[in-house]
């Protein structure tokens, strides 16, 4: 068994559902254990596999948005609209700020950043838990906003589900919605990153979909992301996420030290 390829599966398949940022541990942890760069494909597998964890979470609400995409029901009683408006951003975005992108990407600048956006995720999701009810519904607009802050996960070291939520809850949308949705965005994000991290793949001629160490990692991320998914979830539901920022404080100082 490859041990290095069990750390990062696992790290991979928790950090995908919680706020903590999967590129800062998967970063920390190849250092601790001074685990050399992975290859492109092994990347695709661990993301593939949280990938999966996703698509079968939540079965029923793509179940919903194909029915409709074929006619058997209306769009808008889907999800289709808001993660179509809440993806366009980062897609656009992506497209464009790529290379930019590249230049932040600094062990010190991913540190600061997750320090940076945990506080501001525990700050939001406290201040939302005062607001007046009545404003927690998901509109198109405000799945449009928390797309657009979504972009700023491209930056290494945000957290791609943090910054939703944390979007989420500045429009006060509650809890259980905004964590909801935030994981649902990561589906075409994700599907999105896959296709260029691929491509990249066959210009290096380094892609290896079905040797081990890839299958490995497909499953492992897929299992423990299933296994860990819905006590995650009811975690962040119930108690918030002043233990995220906590967590997230100590690894961003923890990458200054090594």
């Amino acid at each position: 068994m490859n041990f290095d390829i069990l750390g990062l599966g696992v790290i991979q398949g928790v950090s995908e559902i919680l706020p903590i940022s999967s590129s800062v541990n998967l970063y920390l942890f190849s250092k601790i254990f001074a685990i050399s760069e992975f290859s492109f494909s092994l990347k695709i597998a661990l993301h593939a596999g949280s990938l999966i964890t996703l698509l079968i979470y939540f079965k029923r609400e793509i179940a919903d948005i194909l029915k409709a995409i074929f006619g058997k029901r209306s769009l808008s009683d889907t999800y289709f609209w808001p993660l179509f408006l809440g993806t366009i951003p980062v897609v656009i975005f992506g497209f464009f700020a790529r290379d930019f992108v590249k230049e932040f990407e600094s062990p010190k600048i991913m540190g600061i950043f997750c320090i940076i956006f945990g506080i501001a995720l525990t700050l939001f999701d406290k201040l939302s838990a005062k607001s007046r009810p009545g404003k927690h519904q998901l509109s198109k607009a405000k799945a449009l906003i928390i797309g657009c802050c979504q972009t700023i996960s491209i930056f290494p070291g945000v957290s791609r589900l943090g910054i939703c939520i944390t979007a989420s809850r500045m429009l006060a949308i509650d809890r259980k919605s905004a964590i909801n949705f935030s994981l649902m965005l990561a589906i075409p994000s994700i599907c999105g990153s896959l296709f260029l991290e691929i491509v990249e793949c066959f210009k290096t001629s380094s892609f290896a979909p079905f040797s081990n160490d890839s299958l490995f990692g497909i499953f492992l991320t897929a299992i423990v992301g299933l296994i860990t998914i819905i006590p995650c979830i009811r975690f962040m539901e119930k108690q918030g996420f002043l233990a995220i920022a906590v967590y997230r404080i100590i690894i961003g100082i923890a990458i200054f030290l090594i």
